[in-house]
């Protein structure tokens, strides 16, 4: 990469054949690819490793801003450089190199951040005590178990990072390990004395009293809580997390307790199932967890579906009730999702009696004449199978109007037009065909209020030419419709495009001829051009066919401008649900769990207010600042660690706790939402 293709350019220390044999900057540009390259290498090595030891020194000193840029833009350029010349070179280590570089930097920040935020918490952990507030006290000092933990997490990948990077290159990385551990000794020890001073560890036990469980027929599991020093949780109702459902149970005087594990989205056969304890945030008692071993058994509930109304069009409201129930028990916290077709409409989850019901928009996309709504369970070899209930629909065809308008520009021709309902509603998200004269066609895709705009290439022979937009999909319940208008004779004019917001229907009447005036460049002169145009409106479904055929290589132009944000997006872009289905099921878990991490990134970035450019780490901070209660947090870690080992580490996230983090993803979703 060089300076003339916008990228870093990097001078080089390396030895170039001379007569006398001596070290010359070499310009990445002036050698041949290649050349050089392991030299390269080496330096762009030993200068990152520099950087990340230098960071790791800023940080045991609490120069957090420091840590921080020194891994900045500039460790990021190195990088770049670093897997442009690693290609090259002529060893395969360099590869792995760059990926633990890029590993290395990215814990190196997260671990930054985690300690910062553990010296902040510290703070107010002194300024509760010092106050006599034992609650809040205790309640910081559960924050800072967290996020000790994470520091411990983070010094252990980044240590590996850092052995991998001296294997493969032979950087000596070891004064920055060295302060990297003796940060995170230090905060272990602290988080000691305040566990011992404030909190008191538990150990949770559980066993499955029966050998299976399904929904229909739970399993018994009975557990104790025992604390660090032999006692017992005793004659309380403490919360246990079982998956990911919170349910309360009573223990008796020996710390005892017993509860049903009704399994609903469990995979089937014999599963390892994680039970947490989650004291209250003010509880002296910390959380611990452990797992029990059960069947799973499939049972297959019955799914009933009711709609109104029977017959839609396009854009009406459609309302959706569903019910899955098993015998006289509604099933619920189970995912129903409804469709048209191949089409899914809408997502939801059932609520406590088995039901779900959603309101739908009747989408463009589906097919007008009699169709089924199909109500389903999108399970595969889980404790709840997979059912379904269809009811028969009627979908008319809605039609629809045309408009288009045409004018020279400096770099072609400019055509706007808007596709409505014959009602005079916009149609927003369709693909409208545009020719002129006999040439070729382009698609351009309608905005939020059904227009469009864009340049179509001039004939360049200054004579009239005859513009035509057309609305005509295959697969659709919205009627065809054409357009045309006319550019007549007349020399190349300087027409600047005309923003989205401007009304493309505008001087134009239905089966009148309009006018648009178009300065001439050459001599001053100023030349009426008649521009032709009629709409033809709302033409019910004709033939499909086209005057020409769409060239193999063309591309669909779309709108662009302050509108495109608000664009409702088509039923079939793919939702939350349709990504971690397809995710879990194709078995990707790295998928599921990133897609699961953006999903609850952008829910708190709208909720809370957090920052869209908030690291993982920052999001978990920023949170905490904001209020969020304890057991949010909890979830919100699930997803977040889920999602830095699917980004960051060098094996992929377990399949137990990718779902984890869809589950959970889920749960903030639709808190959200409520």
């Amino acid at each position: 990469m060089g300076a003339d293709d916008g990228g870093p350019a990097l001078n080089r220390q390396v030895e170039t054949p001379t007569d006398d044999n001596e070290t010359q900057q070499e310009n990445p540009d002036s050698v041949s690819d290649g050349e050089y390259s392991d030299e390269t290498a080496a330096w762009l090595a030993r200068t990152m490793g520099g950087q990340l030891e230098n960071s790791s020194i800023a940080l045991s000193n609490d120069q957090y801003d420091q840590a921080r840029s020194v891994l900045g833009d500039d460790y990021d350029k190195r990088l770049e450089q670093y897997v442009e010349v690693a290609g090259d070179t002529s060893s395969d280590t360099d590869d792995t190199a760059a990926r633990e570089f890029e590993a290395a930097g990215e814990n190196q920040r997260n671990l930054t951040n985690e300690v910062q935020r553990y010296r902040q918490q510290y703070a107010a952990y002194q300024t509760a005590r010092e106050r006599g507030n034992e609650r809040e006290a205790r309640v910081t000092a559960r924050a800072m178990e967290r996020t000790a933990s994470n520091i411990s997490e983070r010094s252990n990948e980044l240590n590996q990072n850092l052995d991998r990077i001296e294997n493969a290159t032979s950087v000596d990385l070891s004064s920055g390990q060295t302060k990297i551990n003796e940060t995170t000794a230090n905060i272990t020890a602290t988080q000691a004395v305040i566990r011992e001073e404030t909190l008191v560890g538990t150990t949770l036990t559980v066993q499955a009293i029966d050998s299976t469980a399904s929904f229909s027929d739970p399993g018994t599991v009975s557990g104790q809580i025992q604390t660090e020093n032999g006692s017992v949780v005793a004659d309380e109702a403490v919360e246990l997390r079982i998956e990911n459902r919170t349910r309360t149970v009573q223990t008796d005087s020996s710390g005892v307790f017993e509860t049903q594990y009704r399994p609903r989205s469990a995979r089937l056969g014999s599963q390892s199932v994680r039970v947490e304890y989650a004291p209250d945030a003010n509880s002296v008692y910390l959380s611990d967890n452990a797992t029990f071993a059960i069947d799973v058994q499939q049972v297959t509930p019955d799914v009933t579906s009711e709609i109104a109304p029977e017959t839609v069009g396009y854009g009406d409201r459609l309302n959706a009730t569903a019910s899955v129930t098993l015998g006289l028990r509604g099933v619920d916290e189970v995912p129903v999702e409804f469709a048209i077709g191949d089409t899914v409409v809408a997502r939801t989850t059932t609520g406590p009696n088995g039901t779900a019901t959603e309101t739908i928009r009747l989408p463009a996309s589906i097919n007008d004449g009699d169709r089924r709504v199909i109500a389903r369970i999108p399970y595969e070899n889980r404790a709840i199978a997979g059912a379904q209930s269809e009811t028969p629909v009627v979908v008319v065809e809605t039609r629809t109007t045309l408009s288009v308008s045409a004018s020279r520009a400096d770099d072609g021709i400019l055509v706007r037009g808007q596709l409505q309902t014959s009602a005079g509603d916009p149609v927003a998200g369709r693909p409208v065909r545009l020719q002129v004269g006999a040439g070729g066609t382009q698609l351009v895709e309608t905005d939020r209020d059904g227009s469009f705009q864009t340049v179509l290439g001039d004939l360049q022979n200054n004579e009239s030419v005859r513009v035509t937009a057309t609305y005509d999909e295959p697969s659709s319940n919205l009627g065809n419709a054409t357009a045309t208008t006319t550019l007549v004779a007349g020399s190349g004019g300087g027409n600047p495009p005309v923003g989205p917001d401007e009304n493309p229907a505008t001087g134009f009447v239905n089966g009148i001829i309009g006018y648009s005036w178009l300065p001439i460049l050459g001599g001053g002169a100023v030349l009426a051009v008649i521009v032709a145009a009629w709409f033809v409106v709302s033409r019910g479904r004709r033939s499909r066919t086209t005057d020409s055929a769409v060239p193999a290589g063309e591309t669909a132009a779309s709108m662009t401008g302050p509108d495109q944000t608000g664009t409702q997006p088509d039923a079939t872009t793919p939702t939350f649900e349709d990504r971690v289905e397809m995710s879990l099921a194709s078995e990707n878990y790295d998928d599921a769990a990133m897609v699961a991490y953006t999903a609850v990134h952008d829910e708190l970035a709208v909720e809370n207010g957090i920052d869209e450019g908030a690291t993982h780490w920052e999001l978990l901070q920023q949170s905490q600042e904001h209020g969020v209660p304890e057991e949010r947090m909890t979830d919100i870690e699930t997803v977040v660690e889920a999602f830095e080992t699917a980004a960051f580490a060098p094996t992929s996230v377990d399949p137990s706790r990718a779902e984890a983090a869809v589950e959970r993803a889920r749960k903030i979703k639709s808190n959200g939402d409520s």
